[in-house]
């Protein structure tokens, strides 16, 4: 036997009603292609969360846009509209009356746009105000500027725009309802020269008319019905140029220029959804960020571990704060250099921080699974994994950092088909290391192999490249 890559691996055993491969607050990190190495890739720590500040009530929206209110960081917590300076010093803007419910937040020019439980409120730097214009539609579900204009949904699939430059004037004649298809706008969102309206069944592609009655129209004079329509009105979300969402159909998608590009199946994250309710689906969030090379895509199902889909490897991980069922991250906006996030029922701002390994002081449980076959019966006399710690703490928990280990023989997660936890230590001198386990019995079936599972709690950098089995002494490569 040899080493096997813990990154990489593609092993759905469903079927069999066995474990799949799983990759829990870790990502995958590509190698350059090179003779020498073992691994084409590594698995590398997620991101951490830093404390910035307590804005006093429970977040329920961030917002910050270059050009809006000297780009400057929104937030709304409770009922109350915030600005937060670059030195996270909170300064409160005015209420927004309600202090539950979903809230958007959109700039026209340098205006600020907020829309709260069906109200939207405008800040123009000196007053906040509500929109009271009568023809401004009442239960406003979704605000967004397009064509200079604030444009707005309401329960139908009616689309309504204000007057060119102002969000507070509105015409009884200034709107428009969906093209092709009768179901209801959920939400509105601007990607570069078109408006995207994502119905409950349907996509429209609307893009500036030249027309001051008309401004915007459907482009392709069509309703793309591929995804079955948007499963929840947060399901969607953008980047750059890039707009992602959730279908009604459990599948996720990038819409890119006037069309739908389905995004690389997510077999955990399609079980997830159809395991709810429809009402619970309709309760899924996103949101997405960038590090470096990487466009991460996250998904939140209600209640549930989210799924992180890494757009430059197409692959998938799930990410889950200890203790609890789901990923508690649920806002977010890039600002002043940093992603900044709140935490779903949290009044405090974090950053997401690659140089931090903990959850706000909190444990980060990392898992990996990798089946390993064989092909012939297998005794498995020793393991060693392949991975190097490069960022840890002095002293205390992380030091050393540690593996929790187990091998089941059929992927089966019940504990009576498992070998038992073993703890293996990967030393602090920052080498890389082999932490060895021995009589790890057998014989193995060739048809079902093992499935090894791989664990951390510690808060410490650690690169994980692979598992040596009956490997004796290797010559280990730094």
């Amino acid at each position: 036997m040899s080493f096997f890559p813990v990154a990489f691996s593609s092993d759905n055993r469903t079927t069999k009603k066995l474990t799949p491969i799983k990759l829990q607050n870790w990502y995958v990190q590509p190698i350059k292609d090179d003779a020498a190495k073992r691994s084409r890739a590594v698995l590398l720590p997620t991101p951490g969360l830093t404390p910035l500040v307590d804005m006093g009530a429970a977040v329920r929206g961030l917002y910050a846009e270059p050009g809006v209110r000297g780009g400057l960081l929104h937030a709304i917590a409770g009922d109350t509209l915030y600005s937060v300076s670059s030195s996270w010093a909170t300064t409160s803007i005015g209420s927004v009356v309600s202090s539950t419910g979903e809230v958007q937040m959109t700039g026209l020019r340098d205006r600020l746009f907020a829309l709260v439980n069906g109200n939207v409120f405008r800040w123009d730097g000196t007053t906040l105000s509500q929109v009271t214009d009568p023809d401004l539609p009442s239960s406003v579900t979704s605000v967004e500027v397009f064509v200079q204009r604030l444009f707005v949904t309401q329960a139908d699939d009616t689309i309504s725009w204000s007057a060119t430059l102002d969000g507070t004037s509105w015409e009884a004649l200034g709107f428009a309802t969906a093209e092709q298809a009768p179901d209801a706008a959920m939400r509105l969102f601007r990607v570069g020269s078109q408006l995207i309206v994502a119905g409950e069944k349907s996509f429209e592609f609307w893009r500036a008319t030249g027309d001051n009655a008309l401004p915007a129209a459907n482009v392709t004079a069509s309703a793309i019905e591929e995804s079955q329509g948007l499963i929840g009105p947060n399901a969607i979300c953008k980047l750059g140029d890039k707009t992602m969402f959730v279908g009604g159909n459990r599948s996720c998608y990038a819409a890119q220029g006037i069309g739908l590009t389905m995004l690389p199946a997510n077999p955990e994250l399609e079980d997830q959804l159809q395991a709810m309710s429809e009402a619970d689906q309709a309760k899924t969030t996103c949101w997405a960020y960038r590090d470096g090379a990487h466009e991460f895509f996250v998904v939140r199902p209600f209640g549930q571990p989210a799924q992180v889909l890494d757009l430059s490897t197409q692959l998938s991980a799930s990410r889950k704060s200890f203790g609890a069922t789901d990923w508690k991250v649920r806002f977010h906006a890039k600002v002043y250099g940093q992603d900044v996030v709140a935490l779903e029922g949290s009044n405090w701002l974090f950053r997401l921080d690659p140089d931090v390994y903990t959850d706000d002081g909190k444990s980060v449980e990392r898992i990996a699974t990798v089946r390993v076959g064989f092909e012939n019966f297998e005794t498995i006399g020793s393991l060693a994994l392949d991975a190097r710690a490069y960022a840890r703490p002095a002293s205390g928990q992380g030091s050393n950092p540690q593996f929790m280990v187990d091998i089941s023989s059929d992927g089966i997660s019940d504990r009576d088909h498992k070998r038992g936890e073993m703890v293996m230590g990967l030393g602090s001198d920052g080498e890389y290391r082999k932490p060895v386990c021995w009589g790890l019995g057998g014989p193995f079936s060739p048809a079902e192999g093992v499935t090894l599972g791989i664990r951390m709690t510690d808060p410490a950098g650690v690169a994980l490249y692979g598992a040596w089995f009956n490997e004796g002494d290797p010559n280990w490569s730094t």
